[in-house]
Parts: C-alpha cells; structure tokens; sequence
C-alpha cells in the first residue's frame, strides 16, 4: 500500500506528533501514530510489489508548473466523530498541487487508483477510525480550544509506503521545472 503526500517540516511534526501521542494515552488511538505529519494529495492505493519499480518511475517523472507553495496551519477540525485533524487553510494553489498530481497517478495505475467521489479537504490527521465517539467528544472539547498555528513552504511531494505497522518514506521529489535560462 502507497500514498503520496508533502510531509510537514520536522518542527510542525513534532506539534503533531504530541497531539497523537495525547490521543494514543488518553483514548487508546494509534492508527495516526503510524506516519509522520502529512497532507495526503493521493490517498492510500493498493499495488503489487512487483508494480513499485513502476511507481518510482512515474514518481519522479511528477512535476508541476507550480512554484513552491505556502501553507497555514490553523487551528483543528474534525470530519464527523472519526477523525480528528490540524486544520490546513484553504489553499488554492495546494489544490491545483493535489488536482495535478491525481490526474499524473490515475493516469499511471487507473486500476489502483480511482478519483476521490469527495472534495479535497488537506488536513493533519491526530486521530483516525480508532476513534470512539465518546473518546471525539472528549478530545474535541480539548483541541477546539487551543490555538496551533504553523507556517511552511514546500516544494517538495513524498511517496509512502506501508511497511509492517508504519508509513515509511521510499522517495522525495522536487515538483517544480526548473527553467534553464
């Protein structure tokens, strides 16, 4: 299983990473524990091992026209009582960054990777489908009142991979063409 993401830079994963490490004490949730602060641009796919020469190739054949992207973190949100999220502000150039790389991927491995039916919604996972309804309303009466606010600029798109109980890092690559002048 893959996914592709612009991980967090290291000072705003460690923020992250004590807000699941509170959900992981106080509610028993560890699913989020499993990978490093993340917005996820392609969602968790299946494919085969013998396929992930493929992937690598077409990972870093990705770029974008784009240049590198500004991104706010602010705040915490929540989609439902199931996941519980560090809140990144609307972001249209993310969007185009997300739109790009689905359309780059699906085009590659259409049988793995299907379109998302709902909207990009970018997002810091703290807690996911471990969750229970009585541990969100707990946590959420917490986190909805602090204040997080982290800026970053990226550049960067990461591939993951689902090693046994943990997303590790297989591949980082640069999005932007560099002109040559």
């Amino acid at each position: 299983m893959y996914f592709v993401a612009v991980l967090c830079p290291q000072e705003l994963n460690k923020k992250v990473l004590q807000y699941k490490v509170w959900m992981k004490e106080q509610f028993g949730c560890t699913v989020a524990m499993k990978s490093p602060a993340h917005i996820t641009l392609v969602p968790p796919f299946w494919l085969e091992n013998e396929s992930e020469s493929k992937l690598l190739e077409h990972f870093h054949a990705f770029t974008s026209d784009m240049q590198e992207i500004q991104i706010q973190i602010n705040g915490f949100g929540h989609f439902s009582k199931k996941v519980l999220y560090v809140n990144v502000e609307k972001n249209l150039a993310l969007e185009e960054l997300e739109l790009q790389a689905d359309t780059h991927f699906i085009a590659a491995f259409n049988k793995a990777i299907r379109k998302e039916d709902k909207e990009f919604h970018p997002h810091v996972t703290i807690a996911t489908r471990d969750m229970s309804p009585s541990a969100f309303f707990k946590a959420w009466e917490q986190v909805s009142v602090q204040n997080l606010t982290f800026s970053f600029v990226t550049d960067t798109i990461t591939l993951l991979k689902l090693s046994p109980g943990k997303w590790n890092v297989i591949a980082e690559r640069n999005w932007v063409v560099k002109n040559e002048d």
